[in-house]
């Protein structure tokens, strides 16, 4: 499956983008079942549809792809393959219960949940996963919502620990037993780590969204099997000679988050613990620390460029794990070097301090941890939720305060060189819209009609020779070149008035039913015989496909008259003959009558009525050129003069993804999603951002 992006920049400055889907004949893959997960859940939780992602079988293919994918040593984490994971089993819960089948807004609560569960069960962190979906996946997050989403997080959790997968029977994944508490002089070190920590996301960030664009433009893209096999290669050829790289993730992380023994600083004798006794150094020479601090760097040049190169390729991976170990190595580094100066320098006035004789002063183990956090936080501009997941994957509360200390410088720094985190990039990439709540911008523009698009066609439901099978076609392939694939068309009358609004997907279905059908057949796309039933039997009447209920009873002369005006341009009354024929000759008609019976039931029949004494309704499965239907009847409208923060307010809190713009009723233009992103996107580039 291959997956193109097309964008257009609108007559006004705006930016509009589609992403079209087409399948190779010979090969299929699981697109959707490679990368992370997390942009393309935040963008569904935004009201963007991505069909298939969240389905059974991207579900089978990511759960067994990131098995494989986490066993073969490669730079990939599995906490955002997880939550695509967690995401896609509560959208399939959902079809279950017609409750939230049916209700978009409910099942985004489910799949908010659901995002929560999967970093719950990613890390044994419950509370950080409900801060993880509030600060960074979820679109829209009441208190409701919250309370459901700890109630899944905190079930999950329990599950986990229950289940016991790595046989510790703790849910705590890298559990730490500090015995020693930080000191002031260290709080510039944890600073440092912080920047650190910015700085490699803002370079991380910039270098995977080169790499990516060269997949997309080269042929690289077109050979995914070959690069996968190219970066595990490397990856294993390169990570085996160190003894830290050829640790798993997992393994290396929690070795670099451990203290050292006391006392003599003898090491472990058990077999496991290689590398927390390559990490200790037993006596206090410059040459041991010298080795020690050669190791721990190759270590991070290796971690990084791979973290960098493997994010992105067609593969479940996710960048949360690899991030961590990236700013753990770079932490153990700094405080194995603050360790040496305690030890070497400890008449220095700044290390008063520290205790006298060869005791320890400092734990650089705590310097791996606030680095992971800091790598994390400069990568995804996550930080609440960074903190709670680490204290709860190392079960100490202790150093929230280092922790927060390099979270926070991370985050200004990253911030500094971009307001967005690589999640938000990825989005921008793949041309999936999203629309930024947190940011507040100063408008340059300020009615909707200085922002309303006025280039799009038009279906005028008066002019019927326009209306023809091949020509509403070809305004689809028209609109698909031009980038507008998951837009639409206004449906108006002859005087411009808006009557609703047909999506091109709906449209494209319709057509598409069409196929055998003669391409000059003319399609309806406002037919009255649609509102009959109101019209008959009140507001409490059903579609003209199902039979009325037995409570409706039909109306007397009055009401028949009104039917008689309402469909006699169509010259379906009384046996008049119509002028374009909603069936096909081919096609067997079905009819529904609709008669004053003489008791007070409302009586169908499938048999053609007597000519005159009837109104011939023909069943919807028969009438496929009519695509009334499928046309949104009440699109969202707003004037040409409401001002622009209206517009942001509508389409940021309701998640649509257009708004028409009518005045008194008349169709002026349309204001798309990609449009205003595009604006937005223009502001934040002339620093146009509060």
């Amino acid at each position: 499956m291959v997956v193109r992006s097309a964008t257009r920049v609108t007559g006004r400055g705006g930016v509009s983008s589609s992403v079209e889907t087409s399948v190779s004949p010979t090969v299929k893959l699981a697109y959707y079942g490679a990368g992370s997960g997390i942009p393309e859940v935040k963008s569904i939780l935004a009201g963007f549809v991505i069909h298939g992602f969240l389905g059974v079988r991207i579900l089978a293919v990511k759960t067994f792809g990131l098995i494989l994918c986490c066993a073969s040593g490669i730079m990939a984490g599995k906490e955002g393959p997880m939550v695509q994971i967690a995401a896609s089993l509560g959208n399939i819960a959902t079809r279950i219960f017609g409750k939230y089948h049916t209700n978009e807004a409910k099942k985004r609560e489910v799949i908010s949940a659901a995002a929560a569960a999967g970093v719950s069960v990613a890390f044994g962190a419950p509370i950080g996963g409900v801060l993880f979906s509030l600060e960074e996946v979820s679109y829209f997050f009441p208190n409701k919502t919250m309370l459901r989403s700890l109630t899944c997080a905190l079930v999950a959790a329990l599950v986990l620990k229950a289940y016991d997968p790595f046989g510790t029977g703790k849910l705590v994944l890298f559990q730490t037993t500090y015995d020693m508490d930080y000191h002031w002089f260290e709080m510039l070190a944890f600073a440092v780590i912080g920047v650190f920590g910015g700085l490699y996301g803002a370079l991380f960030c910039r270098l995977n969204m080169a790499i990516n664009r060269l997949r997309r433009r080269t042929w690289l893209g077109r050979y995914p099997v070959a690069e996968v096999g190219a970066v595990t290669a490397l990856t294993l050829a390169a990570s085996y000679g160190n003894p830290l790289t050829r640790l798993g993730l997992g393994e290396l992380v929690g070795s670099l988050f451990q203290e050292c023994p006391g006392g003599g600083r003898a090491a472990r004798a058990d077999e496991e613990r290689d590398a927390e006794r390559l990490l200790c150094v037993a006596g206090g020479s410059a040459g041991e620390y010298a080795a020690l601090l050669r190791l721990l760097a190759l270590a991070l040049a290796n971690r990084a460029c791979f973290a960098v190169a493997t994010f992105g390729i067609k593969v479940p991976s996710g960048l949360v794990l690899p991030s961590m170990a990236v700013g753990a190595v770079f932490g153990r580094i700094v405080g194995t070097c603050v360790e040496y100066l305690t030890r070497a320098h400890a008449d220095w006035a700044v290390f008063a301090q520290c205790p006298a004789g060869d005791a320890r002063c400092v734990i650089p183990g705590i310097y791996a941890l606030v680095g992971a956090g800091a790598a994390l936080t400069g990568v995804t501009h996550t930080t609440i939720a960074v903190v709670a997941i680490l204290m709860e994957l190392t079960g100490n509360l202790i150093y929230t305060l280092p922790v927060l200390v390099g979270v926070m410088a991370a985050r200004w720094v990253a911030e500094y060189f971009s307001a967005h985190g690589i999640y938000d990039r990825l989005l921008e990439h793949a041309g999936h819209p999203y629309l930024d709540t947190k940011t507040q911008y100063i408008h340059t523009r300020r009615t909707a009609a200085e922002l309303m698009q006025t280039d799009l066609e038009t279906v005028c439901v008066d002019y019927e020779p326009e209306n023809s099978l091949a020509l509403v076609a070809a305004r689809l392939e028209r609109i698909s070149a031009r980038g507008l694939a998951d837009g639409g068309f206004p449906v108006v009358g002859a005087r411009g008035h808006l009557l609703g609004w047909i999506a091109c997907a709906e449209l494209d279905y319709a057509v598409a039913r069409c196929r055998d059908m003669d391409p000059d057949t003319v399609c309806f796309f406002n037919n009255p015989l649609w509102q009959m039933d109101h019209v008959a039997h009140g507001p409490a009447a059903v579609p003209h496909y199902r039979r009325p209920p037995g409570h409706a009873k039909p109306d007397s002369a009055p009401a028949a008259g009104r039917l008689a005006r309402l469909l006699r341009p169509w010259k379906l009354w009384a046996g008049g003959a119509a002028a374009t024929p909603l069936l096909s000759a081919s096609q067997p008609p079905s009819y529904h009558t609709h008669e004053p019976a003489a008791d007070s039931e409302s009586t169908g029949s499938d048999e053609p009525p007597a000519e005159g004494s009837a109104i011939a309704v023909p069943c919807y499965k028969h009438r496929l050129n009519d695509f009334t239907p499928f046309v949104d009847q009440t699109p969202l409208t707003i004037s040409p003069n409401s001002p622009i923060e209206l517009v942001a307010n509508l389409l940021s809190r309701l998640g649509v993804s257009y708004l028409c713009v009518v005045d008194k009723g008349v169709y002026c233009g349309v204001i798309f999603k990609k449009a205003y992103i595009g604006y937005v996107k223009e502001l934040e580039e002339a620093g146009y951002v509060r």
